[in-house]
């Protein structure tokens, strides 16, 4: 068994205090991340984490072993950045797939930079954002936005979407600024359906320590929320969306957050290629590239 990947699981167990959590956002199953945390054990010969049907908590050796795995897996992701802008220069064909609202609103902006450190590398970029079939396509990799399932893909955690509710503020200053969640059902919510689904999604908030779920009513439905971000900064409604994709509209002051203190936190971003082992040094560079824009 890996022994880095185990220690990624322990952490995020850890540090969420829920292993259907940490399974969640790492995008595997939790018989995946217990069995990585029960390899660590028996290897380690000691208990990590005392756990019953209500509550997780580390051990003494536990919260020893924890600090240990943030500074050694700090560590090797340095140096691997720092290795793969010492190597060989990167060359060749990148093909990527990535979600329209991820494309268009935080990656293609950046795209002169990261094409810049890398003046050999050709990126044939994307947006179908419908297929796991990475072979099937002709894709190097994918960027997806939820828990994946165990699979031959290797995967890796670029960050995790954080859900904002925002608006127009023309649109506020006719309807009113939502105080609570269930305000909500005097505004006009516009509604992104995925792919397959017959209703639009829930949108989620955090409220009293629980997470709830509200179906959003409104005069407009899309399978894409790139184009409904266009549609609220026009005044025509609230969205709930991606804190990284609505970056640009919140800094110009074209959407306005609302609904602050009930945010609540969304499903992991993951990069997934093909192989066995290891992620080619291009498609690592393009995940770091990523990375270092939904941070």
């Amino acid at each position: 068994m890996d022994r880095f990947a185990a220690m990624h699981s322990f952490v995020r167990v850890a540090s969420l205090r829920s292993f259907a959590r940490a399974a969640a956002e790492l995008g595997v199953s939790p018989a995946t991340v217990t069995a990585h945390v029960q390899h660590l054990e028996r290897g380690l010969g000691v208990r990590l984490i005392e756990r019953n049907t209500r509550s997780l908590r580390l051990t003494e050796e536990g919260a020893l072993y924890f600090d240990h795995c943030c500074r050694t897996l700090e560590e090797m992701r340095q140096v691997e950045g720092l290795l793969i802008s010492r190597g060989p220069a990167l060359r060749g064909v990148l093909r990527a797939d990535v979600p329209v609202v991820l494309g268009r609103r935080l990656i293609a902006p950046h795209l002169p930079a990261f094409l810049g450190r890398h003046p050999q590398l050709a990126l044939h970029l994307s947006m179908e954002n419908r297929s796991q079939d990475l072979i099937g396509r002709g894709w190097d990799c994918a960027i997806r936005i939820a828990a994946l399932p165990d699979s031959s893909l290797i995967a890796r955690r670029l960050g995790a979407v954080r859900w904002i509710t925002c608006a127009a503020p023309d649109y506020l200053a006719r309807a009113g600024e939502p105080a609570t969640p269930a305000d909500l059902a005097r505004h006009n919510c516009l509604g992104f359906m995925p792919i397959g689904a017959r209703a639009p999604a829930p949108w989620r908030f955090q409220c009293d320590g629980r997470t709830i779920e509200l179906a959003p009513s409104g005069n407009l439905v899309m399978d894409s929320l790139d184009p409904l971000l266009d549609a609220a900064a026009a005044g025509l409604g609230l969205v709930q969306v991606d804190h990284a994709a609505a970056r640009a509209f919140l800094g110009d002051g074209r959407l306005r957050r609302v609904l602050a203190g009930f945010a609540d936190d969304g499903p992991p971003i993951m990069l997934i290629a093909g192989g066995t082992r290891q992620m080619p040094r291009k498609v690592r560079a393009f995940g770091d590239f990523v990375e270092s824009l939904i941070a």
